[in-house]
């Protein structure tokens, strides 16, 4: 399917089962042995793995209280708990699974939006889960084994994170049933109500959660932005307005002006400014090498190769008054003047040297700004 017609006809509208009939299709990202390798090396360290079962989770350090000698055989205890019919989740894989961590990068900068991923993994013939619904949207990649889903209607459209699904009520009439198996996508727009049963062998896959910026962050963003520039946003309500017509008619009178202040002061451009430049840091830092990077600043030589360091996720903004580049969470400033030596050295993916920075710089001046980029994690040494 191509991406226009998956945008058009399915991205927060209905969901989307995609067959591959490639049941390794996924091997390269994750399998079950390196699932069992990930559990195998968690040693104490448990606090991202949880333990669910019909919906009722058990936390890590309940597993860890009721083992014996604590958690030196906690590991035991989760897989005690697997071996009764208990789903383990790992929450946040792509944080120590380089894999994983390449594709949450990768995608993420795609889609302008901030991935999780955390995987899944249910003992033959056991649900993990009773039906809910996600207040995000989620992809779910199916690694191994196959998995009975079925989807129920939304009872709220694309429901914010504060609106959760009401588990207290029955268990819903489903609307599709199918076998997801391994090598298969679906995609479930938040709100989807679902759940999922594991057939006769165990079943592992990723949940891809997709967080992106909602029409309501840009305006709550704008508007905080506005009220801390505009006193009358500040102003209390008048003394007493709750039992006096004539101020409750004042209050109503104020509310229009208000609002035509937020339509002349609100600027579409830089709304979107300044959401382009949050999706340079809502992904995390892509900083492996760093150490090796910052222990080498002192060799750094006009010839030295350098280039961007992959996956980097990164928004370059030039106005009259600095040059500012933003990623990692963070905004490194240059003056203007150089603005031109900044393009270049963010601007290709390809190898270059402080040599092959065009412009006015003189050969210190190229030093200091590759040294810059090399320092705050821009750049990486070849």
């Amino acid at each position: 399917m191509d991406l226009a017609t998956f945008r058009r006809d399915y991205w927060e509208q209905r969901p989307l089962l995609v067959r591959r009939e490639a049941p390794s299709y996924y091997a390269d990202l994750l399998t079950l042995d390196d699932v069992d390798k990930v559990l195998s090396l968690a040693g104490v360290h448990l606090d991202g793995i949880r333990v669910v079962v019909n919906g009722k989770e058990t936390p890590v350090s309940q597993l860890a209280t009721s083992a014996r000698n604590g958690l030196t055989n906690a590991l035991e205890a989760l897989f005690e708990r697997y071996r009764s019919g208990s789903t383990i989740v790992l929450n946040s894989l792509d944080q120590r699974w380089e894999p994983l961590r390449r594709l949450a990068g990768s995608l993420g900068a795609e889609m302008s939006a901030r991935l999780q991923m955390n995987v899944y993994l249910t003992p033959a013939g056991a649900q993990g889960f009773a039906p809910h619904y996600d207040t995000h949207d989620v992809f779910v990649a199916q690694v191994h084994g196959t998995k009975h889903w079925r989807l129920a209607s939304q009872p709220h459209a694309l429901p914010l994170r504060g609106q959760p699904y009401d588990k207290s009520q029955p268990e819903p009439d489903p609307e599709q049933a199918f076998d997801l198996r391994s090598g298969d996508v679906l995609y479930l727009p938040r709100g989807t109500v679902h759940w999922a049963t594991a057939q006769d062998r165990a079943s592992v896959h990723i949940t891809i959660g997709v967080h992106p910026v909602l029409w309501s962050d840009v305006f709550t963003d704008a508007m905080r932005q506005l009220f801390t520039e505009e006193v009358r946003f500040r102003q209390g309500l008048p003394i007493g307005f709750a039992h006096d017509v004539h101020l409750r008619h004042q209050v109503e009178g104020t509310f229009v002006e208000l609002l035509d202040v937020l339509r002349t002061r609100l600027s579409p451009s830089a709304a979107v400014a300044e959401n382009v430049k949050r999706t340079a840091s809502i992904g995390s830092p892509t900083l492996r090498g760093h150490l090796t990077d910052l222990d080498r600043l002192a060799t750094l030589w006009i010839d030295t190769r350098v280039r961007r360091r992959p996956g980097l996720r990164w928004n370059l903004t030039v106005t009259d008054d600095a040059v500012e580049l933003d990623f990692h969470n963070k905004s490194v400033r240059f003056p203007v003047p150089v603005a031109d030596e900044v393009r270049h050295a963010t601007g290709t993916a390809d190898v270059f040297t402080a040599n092959d920075v065009p412009g006015d710089l003189d050969e210190p001046g190229r030093l200091v700004l590759i040294r810059t980029l090399l320092r705050e994690g821009f750049l990486t040494f070849v």
